[in-house]
């Protein structure tokens, strides 16, 4: 599975764990900038926004998220890592291989 199929994968696992709102691009300013302009010309398919590096056998999942008020942001944030390391070891990655960074970039109502 190519890195973006799994970023569109893991953007949509995010958008179903309970008292995650949004999710935000995760992948660096200019990075995001490209992906954006390029499926605005439809040079690409949609992007993930889950950033997905790959080195070696390792795996490192970076994740921006807005919570939800009426759940702590701690708890959130550890149902998002924990359901991305699942997900991750359902496709066949060790979890010693694998690294998640969930960070909360807003707390907002829930939609």
């Amino acid at each position: 599975m190519s890195d973006d199929s799994l970023s569109r994968e893991l953007t949509d696992l995010l958008r179903g764990v309970a008292g995650v709102v949004d999710v935000f691009d995760a992948h660096p300013v200019v990075e995001g900038a490209v992906r954006v302009v390029a499926a605005g010309l439809d040079l690409a398919g949609s992007t993930g926004l889950v950033e997905v590096e790959r080195s070696g056998s390792s795996v490192s999942v970076t994740a921006h998220v807005a919570t939800a008020l009426d759940t702590p942001t701690p708890e959130t944030l550890a149902r998002a890592a924990d359901a991305l390391r699942e997900h991750l070891a359902s496709a066949g990655l060790s979890r010693d291989d694998v690294v998640v960074s969930v960070s909360a970039r807003l707390v907002d109502a829930p939609r």
